[in-house]
């Protein structure tokens, strides 16, 4: 069989085998394909791409960074950055501005009686740790708290709207009242920061009631006389299986020789019938301890000497009546409130002589100051705050009030029927 010959191309004469031209007529007969030359972008075309991929890169940068940002990291703190400035935004509790309560744990006993407390707004310069809430709040639209989860429908979690920095804590921004009961289980409280430039800050703070169990002693069912009262008191952290119990102890309308010592945060009642509760020595809430104490309707009776009552904790006076001391009430290691008090024939009716943590309340409303030599001094007191006095009355004292500290006072509602007032400006 012939091999298949090939043909030239051009005349069309038979080609020996492997031929790469026509012995013919001389022509090439490898067919090669036309190459264009590669096209080259002009200079001016190339430039004008690159800076329209620059500008559209710019472009979304910048729109990346002034849309409207959602800070929201589960946490109570957010940093947050503004025009330059970080920001330290944060949820916490009325006596630390820096640190955050994330994780909040409330005892409450059980008799179901709502409890109240606040919960604070922060702003802070992150650098200086200064104070920057007006600055801030200048660039927000709104804040608002509400609890998104709660274990209990029927005794939920819930918080007043916040509120401008009263006169208790005056370092927050702003401040909510939190409402729970025994029964409340677990909430997350949400405060939610609108900012003016479209941004949102979200904090959360998780709350958590505490049953605790109540003890009640009553003369009915407790030996309280003079010598049994301190032994009771002595022995509360072993009765009640340590402080994390509520104490309430109803004392009988007697009068009680000598002082007392209460070594932790209670509740002390005096005679509701019968005639008053009367304690003629000192009585100090010492160590120093956590919890808020509450005294109602005692009579602190001295003899021209000594400190009538003094604590180490957070405690409120109401209906009390301090007479015939060197000093009535000192506020020294812990803050003291008192409400509808009388303060008669004391050298010293209420001492303030505090430089540190904040006032529960800054009121002492309806109080009377009668015939004390000075009726108020204050030597230091731990808030910039003014102090207030509403329907407080002020009667024969030697001085009203000694204002050595220049401490800001609100004196408009009180009652001065002698007018014996020092340094009040």
């Amino acid at each position: 069989m012939n091999e298949e010959t090939k043909s030239c191309p051009h005349c069309g004469a038979q080609l020996p085998e492997g031929a790469s031209f026509c012995p013919h007529c001389a022509q090439d007969i490898n067919q090669r394909e036309e190459v264009s030359p590669p096209r080259h972008m002009p200079r001016w075309a190339l430039y004008s791409a690159l800076m329209v991929l620059a500008v559209l890169l710019l472009a979304g940068g910048l729109y990346l960074r002034s849309r409207p940002q959602v800070c929201d990291n589960g946490t109570a703190e957010i940093l947050y950055t503004d025009g330059g400035v970080t920001y330290q935004v944060l949820a916490g509790w009325i006596d630390d501005r820096f640190n955050p309560a994330q994780q909040i744990y409330q005892p409450a006993d059980v008799r179901d009686e709502m409890y109240t407390f606040p919960q604070c707004l922060y702003i802070n310069h992150l650098e200086s740790g200064a104070n920057a809430n007006d600055e801030f709040m200048e660039k927000v639209e709104r804040v608002t708290a509400a609890f998104v989860e709660t274990d209990s429908e029927e005794l939920p979690w819930t918080c007043d709207e916040p509120i401008p920095r009263p006169g208790y804590v005056p370092e927050a921004a702003l401040v909510s009242s939190i409402h729970f009961y025994s029964g409340s289980g677990q909430g997350t409280l949400q405060w939610t920061v609108e900012l003016k430039n479209g941004d949102v800050i979200r904090l959360y703070q998780t709350m958590q009631s505490i049953p605790k169990e109540v003890y009640r002693f009553t003369p009915e069912d407790t030996p309280l006389n003079t010598e049994e009262v301190q032994a009771l008191l002595d022995s509360l952290n072993e009765i009640t299986e340590g402080e994390q119990n509520i104490v309430e102890i109803h004392l009988p309308p007697v009068t009680y020789d000598g002082g007392l010592t209460i070594p932790r945060a209670i509740n002390l009642y005096g005679a509701e019938e019968g005639g008053r509760t009367i304690f003629t020595g000192p009585v100090r809430v010492a160590p120093p301890v956590t919890g808020v104490s509450w005294i109602y309707d005692i009579d602190f009776v001295g003899s021209g000497n000594g400190v009538g009552f003094s604590t180490s904790t957070r405690t409120f006076l109401q209906r009390c009546r301090f007479s015939g001391w060197r000093t009535g009430v000192l506020v020294q290691d812990a803050w003291v409130s008192a409400f509808d008090c009388t303060f008669e024939e004391n050298e010293i009716g209420l001492h303030f002589n505090h430089d540190s943590g904040n006032p529960m309340d800054s009121r002492y409303m309806g109080d009377v100051f009668r015939n004390n030599g000075t009726a108020v001094l204050l030597e230091r007191v731990s808030t910039k705050e003014s102090l207030s006095f509403p329907e407080a009355v002020f009667s024969g004292n030697g001085t009203d009030i000694d204002n050595r500290c220049g401490q800001e006072l609100d004196v408009s509602e009180a009652i001065f029927e002698s007018m014996n007032q020092s340094g009040t400006e």
